[in-house]
């Protein structure tokens, strides 16, 4: 499957393709199940946290993304309205590829053309309509996407250190204690585990599909810190041939492979994660905060139709 991978029906499976200007084609990369997910508390709550400068004010985030060019030197913000030019030109920092901080600087709105696809994909980047920034500072990943702030409403140093794990295999490390909570917690037994990375040096990030039950089906993001887990659980039933699950064309499966972070941050309460989702026709952006012992789903969400053609 593709790596690079949109608008969740449940609590996280989140918005469709981006604004009105955008010439999508009619194929909606919306996730396939219609069940709200159920975000599941860890078993002990977190300590009182003391105030510091370090963390990240979330009630100040804005819900403003783009993705990047073919040479990685600009990012398009697909999503938004027409007119929002003093806005965007507040705009100064881009963050994402696992915490990768960028410079930027707006440019101008790039009213698209009869040449658009429809495709939010760097191929299609100069037929676009969105807001166009240049990169002052760094290089971005092309294609993938970022989520674009002023650095005065974020405060970048409570960006946390990510180290990915090996996601190409499943993990063979991964404590029995962890898979055994994981049973315990969701009364069934587990189908796979990968680990997808360590945030910082006291938090680690699991994606578990569950074992099927009748026609219900679970997989579940996982945070283990030194309180015990938490979840975010994305469930679904089983349908038709059981083709298209979670995403259309996902085969009732899920992979280390459709997700990605965009970034982990530090708040007063706990942690937020910004990730993103692959499916066949398109990628969807969110962002999840462990506030205390469960997992609140933000209202910053974003996705991109990038089904080929």
């Amino acid at each position: 499957m593709n790596r690079h991978l949109g608008s969740f029906v449940v609590l996280l499976m989140l918005v469709g393709c981006s604004g009105p200007n955008t010439n999508t084609a009619a194929v909606d990369p919306t996730p396939i199940s219609t069940q709200a997910p159920t975000l599941t508390p860890a078993s002990t709550p977190s300590p009182t946290v003391e105030l510091s400068s370090a963390y990240l004010e979330t009630g100040h985030l804005g819900a403003i993304f783009g993705f990047a060019d073919g040479d990685g030197k600009h990012l398009l913000v697909t999503g938004q309205d027409e007119g929002k030019e003093q806005e965007m030109a507040l705009l100064n920092k881009a963050i994402g590829n696992n915490g990768q901080v960028l410079t930027i600087k707006f440019e101008k709105w790039q009213a698209g053309n009869e040449q658009n696809n429809g495709r939010e994909l760097a191929l299609n980047f100069i037929n676009l309509p969105g807001y166009l920034f240049t990169l002052e500072e760094g290089s971005a990943v092309p294609d993938e996407t970022y989520y674009v702030v002023d650095a005065a409403d974020f405060n970048l140093q409570s960006l946390l250190p990510i180290k990915l794990a090996g996601v190409n295999q499943e993990t063979a490390t991964a404590e029995d204690s962890v898979r055994s909570s994981m049973v315990e917690a969701k009364g069934r037994e587990v189908l796979h585990l990968w680990k997808l990375a360590d945030v910082s040096v006291e938090q680690e990030l699991f994606l578990v599909q569950f074992v099927k039950q009748d026609d219900n089906m679970l997989f579940c993001l996982v945070l283990k810190d030194s309180n015990g887990l938490v979840f975010a659980d994305y469930p679904a039933v089983l349908q038709d041939d059981g083709n298209s699950v979670w995403r259309v064309d996902d085969g009732g499966e899920v992979t280390p492979e459709m997700f990605s972070l965009l970034f982990a941050a530090q708040t007063a309460n706990g942690l937020v994660l910004g990730l993103e989702w692959w499916g066949a026709e398109g990628v969807n952006t969110f962002l999840l905060h462990k506030d205390g012992v469960s997992f609140n789903e933000m209202d910053i969400q974003y996705s991109r139709y990038t089904s080929p053609i």
